[in-house]
């Protein structure tokens, strides 16, 4: 049985990495993904946890506001216990920017998680340090992007199956090779997300969250801001 489980969970990641790179070919300009799928706990040392899974956002930017939607997101990841209070983990998603002339790209986010708590309290508090790059095309032309970022968790656990998060994450996003430089071409996102961890056997769990940001950048100096809503469903396993 456990041999079967983990071959499904294997298919699982394995076409949710294929999707992600069929849907960057064709993915509208967005928002940039940052809805965490984690609570604030940490893997124990050696400890390998996979995720994978869809999600979707509205951004609404500019004066007048222009609404730019996309409901089918992939997303993958995974996580590495180091010690007993910091694991690590590699993040893959399509990073399409909330600004029309900005088209698609694939991102990679590396980052670092700090475990505060000990590991029996029903309360958990961590903070997150990330930092990740992808290539975006502007005006079509091929670009590279960067983006330090970082994130505070607190998680309640409600039950034995059952864990709530609450998260501030920030980001800044620059395109320092594109036209005007970095100065002219960012985006920095600040905000707030509500996830919850229901685990359906020891070993495998499925995260939905939701998350409101506030989007302030340019590109080519031309400032834009505006309100963005996302939301997602992960599932998640730990070997």
């Amino acid at each position: 049985m456990a041999h079967l489980s983990t071959t499904c969970i294997h298919r699982f990641l394995s076409t949710t990495l294929l999707s992600a790179s069929l849907f960057c070919a064709s993915m509208p300009a967005s928002g940039f993904w940052v809805v965490n799928f984690g609570t604030a706990s940490t893997l124990q040392p050696k400890s390998i946890g996979f995720a994978a899974g869809m999600g979707g956002q509205m951004v609404f930017l500019g004066e007048p506001r222009m609404t730019s939607a996309f409901f089918t997101i992939p997303h993958a990841g995974f996580r590495f216990g180091l010690t007993s209070r910091v694991d690590a983990g590699l993040r893959l998603a399509p990073i399409p920017l909330p600004f029309s002339t900005v088209g698609p790209g694939f991102g990679i986010n590396i980052d670092a998680k700090f475990r505060l708590t000990n590991t029996n309290s029903k309360v958990q508090c961590a903070l997150v340090a990330g930092i990740g790059g992808a290539h975006v095309l502007i005006r079509d032309e091929h670009r590279f992007a960067w983006s330090p970022n970082a994130a505070a968790l607190t998680t309640f656990r409600i039950n034995k199956q059952t864990q709530i998060t609450f998260m501030g994450r920030y980001v800044h996003l620059e395109i320092p090779t594109a036209k005007e430089g970095a100065k002219g071409n960012f985006v920095d996102i600040s905000g707030v997300s509500a996830g919850l961890k229901r685990s359906i056997t020891p070993s495998v769990s499925i995260l939905p969250e939701v998350g409101v940001y506030w989007y302030e950048g340019a590109v080519t100096k031309i400032p834009t801001s505006g309100p963005g809503f996302q939301y997602g469903l992960m599932l998640a396993a730990t070997l």
